[in-house]
């Protein structure tokens, strides 16, 4: 097993060792320097060299982390997530410096008995930044300046010095990359907003193929598909997004499109919640329904100015509508008539039950309210 952990896999470890990279200077650049006194002049040198030379390819990756960045929070998934996390997809994209730090870190680091000893004792891996003396908050401090040493020294260390401050900038564009990953996660809409969108590309793509997809295909099934699985257990479309927002990968989310798409073209106008609550076969009742929800402000009082609708006007409704569950039929009442903009605020369901009853229709105002929603025009 290897002796150091030095994977960074979120954003709380990434900024941790973002101020371990800030913090670098000379007395700790010394003082690992003393830890390993039998370093040679040629040595030194060498590592130099091959600090020179990646700084300047680093350069290259800065600009390729800056550009992905700009387009990977838009995405709602990337073909990474089911791999890496959003931390370690980042970090990738400057695999040549990143990977040059850790081992640098564990050039210094110690590898003795003891510390093998520790591991094994705790077995687990241990954190590489907290123990090597390029980073660990104890440190001897030298008492002399970089100048009193040799030459490859200074060199050293103003080489070193460069590529700290590169990984230095690399770090802060990814915590801002995550930190803005963070905010959107927190945004339930914000994931629902990004997941359309990434199903509306896929319509288009598969709109002339719509028609031979079999629902009853096993890559549609929840234990073959995270997405899907997902969505299934899920309380609706807003909680899957934010759980799903750079959690999925491409082809599960792929999948979970295909289907929604397939069903959504069978079902036509209508929503999984209509067909479910209503009978199939009334689909001209089920857009009365609609078009009654849509306009119910027109069938309240004209004086009517209370806040809330009376709940006895949407449990005589649901008793019209004979819904297959009442429960479902207020929270469809409420969605619907709150995204047509209603001009007051529904009732709760436990109002409406304590409103239910059977004899509606011996009542004179009620009478006449399902009479109108009878006869009602729409187009």
């Amino acid at each position: 097993m290897p002796l150091y952990q030095s994977q960074i896999e979120s954003l709380e470890h990434l900024q941790y060792v973002a101020n371990i990279v800030g913090g670098f200077n000379q007395e700790r650049y010394l003082a690992a320097l003393m830890g390993r006194k039998n370093l040679t002049n040629e040595q030194l040198t060498r590592m130099r060299l091959e600090l020179s030379d990646i700084s300047n390819r680093m350069e290259n990756e800065y600009i390729n982390l800056t550009e992905f960045g700009k387009t990977f929070n838009e995405q709602f998934t990337t073909h990474f997530n089911e791999c890496f996390s959003s931390a370690m997809t980042l970090l990738g994209k400057v695999r040549t410096g990143f990977g040059k730090l850790v081992q640098f870190y564990k050039q210094f680091a110690p590898n003795d008995k003891d510390t093998r000893r520790l591991a094994v004792h705790c077995n687990t891996k241990l954190d590489l930044y907290s123990r090597s003396p390029m980073a660990a908050e104890a440190y001897s401090t030298p008492l002399f300046d970089v100048s009193a040493f040799s030459p490859e020294v200074k060199e050293l260390y103003e080489t070193l010095s460069k590529f700290m401050v590169i990984m230095d900038n690399c770090f802060q564009v990814c915590q801002d990359i995550l930190e803005e990953e963070q905010q959107i996660r927190d945004n339930p809409e914000a994931c629902l907003e990004l997941y359309a969108k990434f199903k509306d590309e896929h319509r288009r793509l598969i709109k002339d193929m719509i028609n031979s997809i079999r629902l009853d295909s096993c890559d549609f099934y929840e234990e073959n598909n995270a997405a899907i699985f997902l969505r299934n257990h899920s309380e609706d479309e807003l909680q899957f997004s934010q759980k799903g927002f750079h959690n999925l990968s491409v082809s599960a989310t792929t999948a979970l499109a295909s289907k929604e798409i397939v069903e959504e073209s069978l079902r036509g106008e209508f929503s999984k919640e209509e067909l479910f609550l209503f009978n199939e076969n009334e689909k001209p009742k089920i857009r009365r329904i609609r078009y009654i929800i849509t306009h119910f402000d027109e069938y309240l009082p004209k004086d009517f100015k209370r806040k809330k609708i009376p709940s006895t006007y949407v449990a005589c409704f649901m008793w019209w509508c004979e819904p297959k569950e009442d429960l479902g039929f207020v929270n469809y009442f409420s969605s619907t008539y709150t995204q047509a903009n209603g001009r007051h605020q529904p009732p709760s369901n436990p109002a409406v039950n304590r409103a239910k009853r059977t004899n509606w229709e011996t009542i004179p105002e009620f009478n006449n309210l399902i009479n109108t929603w009878k006869n009602v025009e729409f187009s």
